[in-house]
């Protein structure tokens, strides 16, 4: 089969053996792929794993092989993956916290992903398409699901918080539209871009900053009664963006830590301490209720996706892809 390596040096197109799949796999013929702020990381080398290795975790195909004559699945069926591998026998399994596996691998990390014409996952992991999704559309689930999880840990109190989206990417845009659909009192879009602060308002966002040309702080004082968010959400992947977020959370608000960095960041922890504020990370989340946001269209993606490349131009997708304006790029294997 056709793969996209990325190796030191960048990505290479190569012929690889198509994976050979155990009775609780399958094998996904990949129609779509997403390319996530984690993939980017890797491929700047801000987020150090061992290469070569085959990127991509925001999947969507059909079955064309299955393991199991058991399963619920069938070959054709059109699926989507979790990103986790996981074992289902340690402390975290065993008690519902499965993204947290002692024994946790990571399709598109320390695993083959879907930057293939086929990628081998666990049946357990898969997810049926419903039929009014599109594969494009179907990208999104993980990073929906990603999204929602992050007001799981840092629930909205409805028609009363205040939050703040603090960047306008593919996983800003999907948090403004979760925090409305939760009943936030006010959600404030922060971003550089005009073009994505315009997006923004019209998937929800009730106020837009544009932190280029003045300050976020001060108007997110001004816009919450002077008091600061309840809840920041950080979405930019920007070090220097987080002691920012803490600076416009109100006393006992919450940061509400969505970006993986990749790299150390200096925090101010005597704010944190002395206004007795939290900084919640949050990573994956469940697919079901993601599924549903997007198949009774509550959730608007059409307009994150910036571009479509084939998979012979995965390098200059990804160089495209950390342009400013850009939000999503789908790959077609």
């Amino acid at each position: 089969m056709k793969a996209a390596l990325l190796t030191e040096k960048g990505f290479i197109i190569k012929d690889v053996q198509k994976p050979r799949i155990g009775k609780t796999e399958a094998l996904i013929r990949v129609k779509s792929v997403g390319i996530c702020g984690t993939d980017l990381a890797i491929y700047k080398g801000t987020y150090k794993f061992p290469l070569p290795r085959i990127l991509g975790h925001e999947i969507a195909g059909e079955i064309a092989e299955i393991g199991s004559n058991k399963s619920k699945f069938n070959i054709g069926d059109r699926v989507t993956t979790e990103i986790n591998i996981t074992c289902g026998k340690c402390y975290y399994c065993m008690h519902g916290l499965k993204t947290h596996c002692i024994n946790r691998k990571a399709l598109g990390i320390t695993e083959d992903g879907g930057f293939a014409e086929y990628v081998k996952v666990p049946i357990i992991n898969l997810h049926k398409i419903p039929d009014n999704i599109t594969y494009n559309q179907a990208t999104f689930i993980e990073p929906l699901a990603a999204s929602i999880q992050a007001f799981r840990l840092t629930p909205i109190k409805e028609k009363e918080s205040f939050v703040v989206v603090y960047g306008t990417g593919k996983m800003g845009l999907l948090e403004i539209q979760v925090a409305k659909i939760l009943g936030a009192a006010k959600v404030i879009a922060i971003g550089r871009s005009d073009s994505q602060l315009k997006l923004a308002r019209k998937l929800g966002a009730d106020v837009t900053i544009n932190s280029t040309k003045e300050d976020p702080i001060q108007r997110v004082k001004d816009e919450t009664e002077g008091l600061g968010a309840d809840i920041t959400v950080e979405c930019t992947g920007n070090p220097e963006v987080i002691n920012k977020a803490i600076k416009m959370t109100r006393n006992r608000g919450t940061v509400a830590l969505k970006s993986t960095h990749g790299i150390f960041v200096n925090i101010d922890i005597t704010q944190i301490v002395v206004r007795e504020m939290n900084l919640q990370g949050s990573r994956c989340g469940e697919f079901p209720p993601a599924i549903e946001m997007l198949k009774n269209k509550r959730v608007k993606v059409d307009s994150l996706i910036s571009a479509e490349y084939s998979l012979d131009k995965i390098e200059e997708a990804f160089q495209f892809a950390m342009k400013r304006g850009v939000i999503k790029v789908i790959i077609h294997p």
